[in-house]
């Protein structure tokens, strides 16, 4: 007779034999109340620290035009920002106190502490995906492991919301942090769905925070191949029908701005890094449709991807229609045709200008990695890659969700990297803070997984823990779905 396990619902884990971690049963797909608990206690501990550091008044840069923008729900300077727009306006109409520059200021904050609770959410589930029912969990029992869950995640996510990249925008009225909202959100949505992917409506809301969020940071296209290529390591045939709908759409949507793909790319050859990318990707997807001989056996769930980004991309037509109203702040009259594609395409802007030297580039990795240490940490910066030394004790499962991620962090850093090709000079810290805060997420999704798999060695559990595990009668997990 089969041995019967039993879960404890304080964990969603069960500490017990240790298996070769390719058939262990999987976990519950949705969040219990563990996940939940570290990220109420990251967001409210991020938000308080937020609120006492916030920024009275206007600061420099955009702040005076950001904050009027917001004000009048008009339009900021280019693209736009219709999500920001719209989402400040509330705060500026809910926040009965202070000055319009402080409203928004309080969005900001909101939004950075939300993102770092998403990220604890991620930590507090993901470590048991990488390593359910493996030996290395086995002496805790449940609530201790719960301990270690909310703490590891809680820890991990506060490092993120104080490091420098997220804490400077996340207390003035700027529009970068509803940038890192929507990316969190985009990495939350993929490993929601990730843990249960007959539940396509995670991926497709996935799919629509990346359209709001191009419409907020364009630079962060690159994540979009990412997606692609970590729904491939979840689900072969989907990923293999997203390169052949969703892609060309986010091609064709950003042709016409400095971050386009393929437009100026053929002409000025301004963008061969993303063009590179999107035909590695297309091509993947043909090198899967050989090996499975097979192509649309997904459409319909790539053609709800396809509209869901499209959807996102629609926020766009807040802009012309705000516009109309004549708002104090209507940054390049985008009520008219060409004053719409002016704002949306960054016209007043230069063109991107990517980095076509392997010197060069090679010093600016190094460049990124030393702010990286000073803003982040150089000690979480080493914890962060604990996770990759135990890749064999992981379940395939977890494996794939590691990859997935690495895909994300790969194009949001290095791609971004030579997209963006910061210049060697002393404004070069500071441009390349503003596009590193998605990085930055990654690094605190791995911290977080590190810390585990430390507390996992050094945390001693006490002998009526040990007891506890011994005989425990077991019954399998049946997924969510």
């Amino acid at each position: 007779m089969a041995e019967e396990i039993q879960t404890d619902s304080a964990s969603g884990f069960t500490p017990g034999p240790a298996t070769d971690g390719q058939n262990a049963p999987q976990l519950p797909a949705r969040f219990d109340h563990v996940d939940w608990l570290g990220f109420f206690a990251t967001t409210l501990i991020a938000l308080a620290g937020y609120l006492f550091t916030l920024a009275p008044n206007v600061t420099l840069g955009f702040s005076g035009i950001t904050s009027t923008g917001a004000f009048y729900a008009g339009v900021p300077h280019p693209p736009g920002y219709p999500v920001w727009t719209l989402y400040s306006w509330c705060f500026t109409k809910l926040v009965p106190f202070s000055n319009v520059a402080c409203r928004v200021a309080v969005g900001s904050a909101v939004a950075s502490a939300v993102a770092c609770g998403l990220i604890a959410l991620i930590v507090t589930r993901g470590g048991m995906v990488l390593f359910h029912n493996e030996r290395l969990f086995a002496n805790f029992s449940p609530s201790k492991l719960a301990q270690l869950r909310v703490v590891c995640g809680v820890v991990a996510a506060l490092v993120l919301a104080f490091s420098g990249a997220v804490w400077r925008y996340a207390v003035i009225a700027e529009t970068r942090a509803i940038s890192l909202l929507l990316f969190t959100a985009v990495l939350c949505l993929f490993f929601r769905w990730s843990l249960a992917p007959t539940q396509r409506r995670y991926l497709a809301c996935a799919v629509f925070a990346l359209g709001l969020l191009l419409t907020n940071s364009q630079e962060l296209i690159v994540a979009l191949p990412a997606l692609i290529v970590a729904v491939m390591l979840t689900n072969v045939r989907l990923g293999r029908d997203l390169c052949f709908l969703p892609l060309p759409l986010a091609v064709f949507a950003t042709s016409a701005n400095q971050y386009n793909i393929v437009c100026k790319a053929f002409l000025t050859e301004a963008n061969w890094p993303l063009l590179g990318t999107a035909l590695v990707v297309l091509l993947a997807g043909i090198s899967l449709t050989v090996i499975t001989r097979r192509i649309g056996t997904e459409w319909k769930a790539a053609l709800g991807c396809s509209l869901a980004i499209l959807l996102g991309l629609a926020f766009y037509l807040y802009v012309p229609m705000t516009s109309m109203t004549t708002p104090p702040v209507n940054w390049g009259y985008p009520r008219t045709t060409e004053g719409f594609l002016h704002v949306i395409s960054r016209g007043q802007y230069e063109l991107v200008s990517p980095t076509d030297d392997l010197e060069r580039f090679a010093g600016q990795v190094w460049e990124l990695t030393k702010m990286t240490g000073e803003q982040f940490g150089w000690l979480y910066l080493v914890i962060a890659i604990i996770p990759f030394c135990f890749i064999g004790r992981m379940t395939s499962q977890g494996r794939r969700l590691l990859g997935g991620i690495v895909a994300f962090w790969v194009c949001v850093t290095l791609l971004m990297l030579i997209e963006i090709n910061p210049p060697p000079d002393l404004q070069a810290g500071d441009m390349v803070v503003q596009y590193f805060a998605a990085s930055h997420a990654i690094l605190a999704v791995w911290l977080g997984w590190g810390l585990m798999i430390i507390g996992s060695k050094f945390a001693e559990p006490s002998q009526a823990d040990k007891n506890s595990t011994v005989g425990t009668p077991v019954r399998e997990n049946v997924p969510d779905q």
